[in-house]
């Protein structure tokens, strides 16, 4: 655990170097409230200055109560040691804020495992131009494997480039000596201020996460003590069916929330010509939940309904 601590603590010290020099900007430490962000940020607490890094939520509007109230008292510790850490909130062009209850009727498609456009717009926008660390590590899922500790984003995601540690040291020394046409990949987008992100823990096992945690006795979601594995959005097509379950079960107004949002987007279909094979917003949302997996014999199958409501006017 010792070289992971020190390795996570290296690209920390490396990218708010990196982020000064070329950003002018402190390096920003995204926050979700989940056991990971909670390392990240305690790695950072205890390697960089306060200047040297900012922490920032992005406001889902789809976390269970705990966990916003959770990072609020987080960020008040913080703001007390002098870290500037704010909830960002997305918002449209004309300033009106963004929710996932006003975003699934405007694009007329639920999100999905495949159409994550909620991540995209209520997460992933929120820091442009900035180096930004996260919490991600490659034990998370199959999709995470095969990146590194630094990356530099592309148009898409088969365009993004990844850099282990070691090589992003290297090329930042060497970008100090020589002459500024000297560039590589890493360096040149920095040179630009385009994205930049950086993976401290990308290495760590969910068993380091917790012997962390637990040698550093720090304060965590409360959630992770009633027995949840995981502290994202509710309803999250990502994680599991019996978490799903769970989730609505025990926050039930998120659910109607869901099926209000479900109804006001088949009215948009309806109300733009696009095809669609439900008759209520309940019908929309077990095939959502994917209940026929499990319950609904004959229901229309996701992959069927994904290649149905994929195609917008």
């Amino acid at each position: 655990m010792g070289k992971r601590i020190e390795d996570s603590m290296r690209a920390l010290r490396l990218a708010a170097e990196m982020s000064q020099r070329f950003y002018e900007k402190p390096l920003i430490i995204t926050y979700s409230g989940g056991k990971d962000s909670s390392v990240l940020l305690d790695l950072a607490e205890n390697c960089l200055k306060p200047n040297e890094f900012e922490v920032i939520h992005s406001l889902t509007t789809v976390d269970a109560p705990e966990t916003f109230y959770f990072i609020k008292d987080e960020f008040k510790r913080l703001k007390a040691k002098g870290v500037n850490a704010k909830i960002s909130k997305a918002v449209d062009e004309s300033g009106k804020q963004i929710t996932m209850w006003n975003l699934i009727p405007k694009e007329k498609i639920p999100p999905t495992r495949i159409m994550r456009y909620c991540c995209a717009v209520l997460k992933e926008s929120k820091t442009p131009n900035r180096i930004c660390a996260t919490g991600v590590r490659a034990e998370e899922s199959a999709k995470r494997k095969g990146r590194d500790t630094f990356i530099v984003k592309g148009t898409t995601a088969k365009d993004a480039k990844f850099f282990p540690l070691e090589h992003a040291l290297e090329v930042y020394e060497e970008s100090l000596t020589r002459e500024p046409i000297w560039n590589c990949k890493l360096i040149e987008e920095m040179r630009k201020k385009n994205n930049i992100i950086v993976n401290p823990i990308y290495d760590w096992t969910r068993k380091n996460v917790w012997e962390y945690i637990r040698s550093r006795h720090l304060k965590v979601n409360p959630l992770y003590d009633r027995g949840y594995t995981r502290v994202g959005c509710i309803g999250c097509p990502l994680a599991s069916y019996w978490s799903r379950k769970k989730e609505f079960s025990e926050y039930p107004k998120y659910k109607e929330a869901y099926l209000r949002a479900f109804e006001k987007m088949l009215e948009e279909r309806k109300r733009s010509g696009l095809s669609f094979k439900f008759k209520s917003a309940q019908e929309m949302f077990d095939c959502w939940m994917e209940e026929y997996k499990h319950n609904c014999k004959g229901q229309i199958t996701l992959q069927e309904w994904e290649t149905e409501i994929s195609v917008k006017a």
